[in-house]
């Protein structure tokens, strides 16, 4: 089995703005890159939580991307 770290991550936000003419749902995704790498989970929640109070629309979900360096 390979050895990994990780090298980066980001904190993603998925924005909720509303419905279409359709009645979909549209979101928008914002990226927020040089999170610490050991940044735990509640930590992010946290700032995202943050984040989300400084927005007009509603936060729908919140997720931790990691980018790995094999080797």
């Amino acid at each position: 089995m390979a050895d990994y770290a990780v090298e980066n991550v980001q904190l993603r936000l998925m924005y909720e703005l509303g419905e279409d003419d359709r009645g979909n749902l549209m979101y928008r995704t914002k990226n927020y890159n040089n999170v610490k790498v050991d940044a735990e989970a509640t930590a992010l929640l946290q700032a995202a939580g943050a984040i989300s109070g400084l927005q007009t629309t509603p936060v729908s979900t919140v997720r931790r991307s990691e980018l790995h360096f094999l080797g």
